[in-house]
């Protein structure tokens, strides 16, 4: 889940491991295969090897395109052949668990024989197959298949059908697209002690989301989570942070830029554990667990303009980037667009009053 913060806010990115197949993943895979012919081409069985790319549709409808090339013979092993197969299809994937699911497939093929006479010709073909997903983490599985292959005339002899089979395992990647953005306010306060062209910066501000951001953490003793055992499911409602850094300033004009870095300290607030199934003990370290992964510091660096209208009055906007931190609940770099007015309270230097 992304999350834009407006006012004086921040974007932050909570992702979520995904143990099965989910729309909009794109599926990029490698493959080792074996081949079975048919028979009546006098043709050699033998090993290849191949890459898919799909594009999953919904949590259980895909498509995808996959590639293999043979290197062979002919079985009195006088000339070389290859074969080259392209195909395209659907794929159904019926989940078995959380972590594994089987697939069932089917589509059109095109076979390309070569290199030299009787084995230089194109077959199209239908397939349809079985296969499974053995997903390893929530980018990698292991991936399995098994095709047959038809058309109902054959090559070299009429009143004959053409039939192949191919078998094959690989490793599949999964890349997630990135969720989208969820729009929540927030709250907070700057104070600059300035000199000329540089100032101290300190900042607190308080999120208040909308909807519920939802994460998991690890923990060994959860047999059940929505991204399967071994993590458990956080939602929270709330974060602030708080900030240190020194801004310079470098032309002293009515519009004027400004950048700078320091480092942040961020916390989510009352963040919420399902312990279903617990015994005390694990509620008791499950709680332990989210709430250490609900502070972290970071460091960040601004840049922005400043627009001084008076001595006294100012209008800013500013983007700002925080660095990420492992094991915390919120995942990746924040991203922030801020603006908001600032007001001179008066000088912090002491003026000369009298002579002595």
């Amino acid at each position: 889940m992304k999350r834009l913060i407006l006012l004086v806010g921040f974007v932050s990115l909570v992702t979520v491991p995904a143990a099965a197949q989910r729309a909009q993943n794109i599926e990029f895979g490698g493959f080792g295969s074996w081949w079975r012919f048919d028979r009546s081409f006098l043709v050699k069985n033998g090993f290849g090897g191949g890459a898919r790319i799909g594009y999953n549709l919904s949590d259980r409808v895909g498509l995808e395109v996959t590639g293999d090339y043979v290197a062979t013979t002919n079985l009195a092993a006088t000339q070389d052949i290859t074969v080259s197969t392209v195909s395209a299809g659907l794929v159904l994937n019926l989940p078995v668990g959380d972590q594994s699911s089987i697939l069932a497939s089917g589509g059109y093929s095109r076979m390309i024989f070569g290199k030299a006479a009787p084995y230089d010709f194109t077959q199209h073909l239908v397939y349809g197959g079985l296969g499974f997903r053995l997903f390893l983490s929530h980018h990698v599985a292991l991936r399995g298949d098994v095709r047959a292959q038809y058309r109902p005339d054959n090559p070299f002899y009429s009143n004959a059908f053409t039939g192949e089979v191919q078998g094959s395992a690989g490793v599949s990647y999964f890349f997630i697209p990135p969720a989208p953005y969820v729009y929540d306010p927030i709250v907070g306060g700057h104070w600059l002690i300035k000199s000329r062209r540089t100032a101290l910066y300190v900042a607190y501000e308080q999120a208040i989301f909308l909807t519920a951001a939802q994460t998991v953490i690890f923990d060994p003793n959860s047999t059940n989570s929505s991204v399967g055992p071994d993590f458990r499911d956080v939602t929270f409602h709330d974060m602030r942070r708080l900030m240190f850094g020194v801004l310079a300033f470098p032309a002293q004009k009515v519009i004027e830029p400004f950048a700078g870095g320091g480092f942040a300290l961020m916390q989510v607030l009352n963040p919420t554990v399902d312990c279903t199934g617990c015994n005390m003990s694990q509620a008791v370290e499950a709680d332990d667990r989210v709430h250490t992964a609900a502070s972290k510091a970071f460091f960040w660096v601004m840049g922005g303009l400043q627009i001084n209208y008076s001595s006294k009055l100012n209008v800013f906007a500013h983007y700002l980037l925080t660095s990420s931190a492992a094991n915390f609940l919120l995942q990746s770099n924040t991203h922030t667009l801020q603006g908001g007015i600032r007001l001179s309270l008066g000088t912090s230097k002491e003026g000369i009053t009298e002579q002595h």
